[in-house]
């Protein structure tokens, strides 16, 4: 715990969340000028205002019984009911041209040598108040009006204040929430870490923990990710286990046919026809293995995406009819019924050699596992909306086990456990590997009358380039 708050400060979240802060309180900081200057500024207009108008009715009072000199007014002034009925808490004085105060009740005096406003600051000490007012010039004087300012400094430190209290809690919530947000993420973060590290260790079973629905959550997204990511590590590790089990049985098989004929030949062989068999025999061995070796450098290449920058626009149907056409004669042969539904002008987007490919192993697989009157469907179907054309072999075999439908893609596998069927068990892994190239969607079920099996490729939509009209 003390080590993972010790490593916030290096966290870039706990960084941002400081600089939001930051940026937060600086408004702040902006929006109190604002508001400082608005408020106190309409306040110190209203008190001059009023201290203008309470100016203009002491002259109007000194001019109605005469000329208006300072004596004069202060003469009127010193009545004190006319005042008393302009405001009760009016400061004012009349002072003569040496400064000294005829009439009024202002203790502390500002300059009366010309005119003008003044302001004056309380000070508590001295007992004195803080005042906002006005100096008229007068012949033999002056006139002096001020109104209380206490209002202005009290407003001044309401708002200060407030700003004090709301930036204080801000940086406290900035903090707190910098810190609470960061060591969530922190704690999330060592666990994809200490996943990370059992994986390194070896236990490729372990995940990182996500909650039920990581769509809404960033780091669950990114756990989902990391857990998929691993799975297929996973799947291909397991793959990989089989592969190379599969491989060894497969290479060893005509490997030791291999050595058993040329001992043979050595042992027994005693005229050049005898030879030339061995030889010949030899040959067929190293050609099946170089066919296997052949077949898994194919299916490498197409699972790097090697081939994907030549994908052109290619007629599906066309490369259906022609290889239809050109199995036609080993489908009779063999007993087979082999039969077309082929859509006209289906185009999709990809390699025409590795579409070949698949669709030629396809009908080799149903050629070479199906007894004699197997009918064997070819079927390109034209998309439907929002849909993508489907490349399919069907047939009415015996099929293959819904349990062992996967375990069919895998290299090597073969559902004859004695490998006498003649095949490498490479076929339909390459078929899932061009699919995967091709980004469609392979799908192995039964045939027709839940009888016998149906190997599909559904291309998506986006990669369809057109279809014939």
């Amino acid at each position: 715990m003390i080590g993972r708050l010790a490593r916030l400060p290096t966290f870039s979240g706990f960084r941002l969340a400081l600089l939001y802060t930051a940026v937060f309180i600086l408004s702040a900081a902006v929006l109190f000028g604002v508001v400082h200057w608005a408020t106190v500024g309409a306040l110190r207009q209203q008190i001059s205002d009023a201290v203008d108008a309470d100016v203009a009715a002491l002259l109007r009072f000194g001019r109605q019984d005469g000329e208006l000199t300072a004596g004069r007014l202060a003469q009127v002034l010193a009545e004190g009911e006319r005042v008393e009925a302009l405001h009760p808490d009016l400061h004012y004085a009349v002072v003569d041209a040496a400064g000294r105060r005829l009439a009024g009740n202002m203790a502390h005096l500002p300059s009366t040598q010309a005119s003008g406003a003044f302001e004056v600051g309380g000070e508590e000490e001295d007992g004195e108040e803080a005042l906002l007012g006005a100096v008229v010039v007068l012949p033999g004087g002056a006139l002096v009006v001020a109104r209380d300012a206490a209002r202005l400094d009290q407003t001044a430190d309401l708002v200060e204040n407030a700003f004090l209290w709301a930036g204080g809690a801000m940086l406290v919530l900035g903090l707190g929430g910098g810190l609470l947000v960061s060591h969530g993420f922190l704690r999330r973060v060592d666990a994809i870490a200490v996943t990370a590290e059992a994986i390194a260790r070896g236990d490729l079973d372990r995940r990182v923990p996500v909650r039920s629905d990581p769509s809404d959550d960033e780091m669950d997204r990114l756990g989902a990710a990391i857990n998929a990511m691993l799975d297929r590590i996973r799947d291909l590790m397991e793959e990989l286990r089989h592969a190379n089990s599969a491989i060894a049985h497969d290479l060893r098989t005509p490997l030791a046919r291999l050595r058993q004929g040329l001992d043979a030949a050595r042992l027994r062989a005693t005229v050049p026809a005898e030879y030339e068999t061995a030889i010949d025999a030899a040959i067929s061995e190293t050609d099946a293995i170089l066919r296997s070796f052949a077949a898994l450098l194919r299916i490498a290449q197409v699972e790097a995406g090697a081939r994907r920058s030549a994908f052109a626009a290619v007629d599906l149907s066309t490369v259906a009819s022609e290889l239809a056409e050109a199995y036609g004669p080993a489908a009779e042969d063999a007993g087979h019924k082999l039969m077309t539904r082929i859509d006209s002008a289906v185009l999709v987007r990809g390699d025409r050699d590795l579409l070949m490919q698949a669709l030629a192993n396809l009908l080799e697989n149903a050629l070479r596992h199906t007894p004699e009157e197997t009918r064997i469907v070819v079927a390109v179907t034209r998309p439907g909306a929002g849909e993508g054309p489907t490349l399919a072999v069907e047939d009415d075999g015996p099929g293959v086990p819904p349990a062992a439908r996967r375990q069919v893609l895998q290299r090597f596998h073969r559902l004859d456990p004695s490998r006498s069927d003649g095949g490498n068990g490479l076929g339909l892994a390459l078929v899932a590997a061009v699919a995967a190239l091709h980004e469609a969607d392979l799908s192995l079920s039964d045939g027709v009358g839940g009888r016998g099996l149906r190997v599909a490729l559904r291309f998506p939509a986006a990669g369809m380039s057109c279809t014939g009209r």
